[in-house]
C-alpha cells in the first residue's frame, strides 16, 4: 500500500484501507476545499479560453483570489499538524526531502493565477488569454495526475474499488467550484444584462446529477460480489441531502423567486459539509470492507 505522503488531496487515505481509523473531519474538509479551489480555477480558465474576460458581467479578481485560498488550504495540513502523517502533496518539510512531482505541479498552477491578477489590473488581454489556457490545463493535469498516480499504487482489488476516482474527482471539482463561482457572482451583484442565470443553473444541475451517479457507482463497487455488499449507513443519505438536494433546490428557487445571494450562501456550505460527511462515511465503510475481506 502507498504511504500517506503519496495521496492526492481528495483521495482515500491509506489508513482507511488497512483497517486503521479514517481521516478526521478537519483533514477531509481541507481536502474538499482544495478540490473546490481547483474546480473554481477550471471554470475561470474555461471562461478565458472562450474569450470571456468577465463571467456574468462580473470581474474575475475575487474568484481568482478565492480559488488560491481554497487550493492553499492544504498547506494547513502541514502548519496545523492535524496528525503525525499530515503533509502537502507528499512533502513534509521536517524530513528534508525534495519536493514531489505532485507538489511541483500544484505550485506551478499558482503562476498563471498571478499573471491573471496582474493582467486584470493592467488590461493585458492577450496575456490573460494565454494564462487562462495555462490555468485550465495545469488544474486539470494536477487533478488527474494525482488520481491516476494514486490508483497505480493500489492493489488490484483496491484499483477496482477506485476505478471511477479520476472522473468522480473532476466532476466533484467542477460542481463544487461552480457553486463557489456562483457565490462570487452573487456577491458582486449577480449576472448583469444581457447575461442570465438560467443556463448556469441548468449546467450545475446536470453536474449534480452526474456526480450523484458517479458516487452511486463508487458505493456499488465498494459492495463487491452480490450478497457481500457493504451496508449503506443512514448518514450517507444525510450527506446526499446536503450535497445534491439542498443546493439544487436553492438553484431552482433562485431562478423562480430571486434571492440568489442568500441561496448561494446556503448551497456552498451545504455542499462543502455534505462532501466532508460523505467522504468520512465512505472511508469508514471502506475500512470495514477491508477488515471483512481480511
Amino acid at each position: 500500500m502507498p504511504p500517506i505522503s503519496e495521496l492526492p488531496p481528495d483521495a482515500l487515505p491509506v489508513p482507511a484501507m488497512n483497517g486503521a481509523p479514517p481521516s478526521g473531519y478537519a483533514q477531509i474538509l481541507l481536502r474538499v476545499l482544495a478540490i473546490s479551489g481547483y474546480g473554481l480555477w477550471i471554470w475561470l480558465g474555461m471562461a478565458l479560453v472562450l474569450g470571456m474576460e468577465q463571467i456574468g458581467g462580473c470581474g474575475m479578481r475575487m474568484p481568482l483570489i478565492l480559488g488560491s485560498v481554497l487550493v492553499g488550504a492544504g498547506l494547513l495540513l502541514v502548519g496545523l499538524r492535524l496528525s503525525a502523517t499530515t503533509d502537502w502533496y507528499g512533502w513534509q518539510p521536517e524530513r528534508n526531502r525534495p519536493p514531489t512531482r505532485a507538489l511541483l505541479m500544484a505550485l506551478v498552477t499558482f503562476l498563471p493565477v498571478l499573471v491573471l491578477l496582474l493582467g486584470d489590473r493592467h488590461g493585458h488581454l492577450a496575456a490573460m488569454r494565454l494564462a487562462g489556457v495555462a490555468l485550465l490545463l495545469c488544474s486539470l493535469v494536477s487533478l488527474v495526475y494525482t488520481a491516476y498516480r494514486y490508483r497505480r499504487r493500489l492493489s488490484p482489488g483496491m484499483q477496482r474499488v477506485a476505478s471511477s476516482l479520476p472522473v468522480s474527482r473532476l466532476v466533484t471539482a467542477w460542481y463544487g467550484g461552480g457553486l463557489w463561482l456562483w457565490l462570487c457572482t452573487m456577491v458582486q451583484g449577480g449576472p448583469q444584462p444581457p447575461h442570465r442565470a438560467y443556463p448556469w443553473i441548468l449546467l450545475l444541475l446536470a453536474l449534480a446529477l452526474l456526480l450523484g451517479l458517479l458516487e452511486g457507482m463508487r458505493w456499488q463497487s465498494l459492495g463487491g460480489p452480490p450478497g457481500a455488499g457493504v451496508r449503506v449507513p443512514p448518514t450517507r443519505y444525510l450527506a446526499a441531502l446536503l450535497v445534491y438536494v439542498l443546493p439544487c433546490a436553492a438553484l431552482l428557487l433562485t431562478e423562480r423567486y430571486g434571492g440568489g445571494l442568500l441561496a448561494a450562501a446556503v448551497a456552498v456550505p451545504s455542499c462543502l459539509f455534505g462532501k466532508m460527511l460523505e467522504q468520512r462515511v465512505y472511508e469508514k465503510a471502506l475500512a470495514g470492507a477491508f477488515s471483512a475481506a481480511g
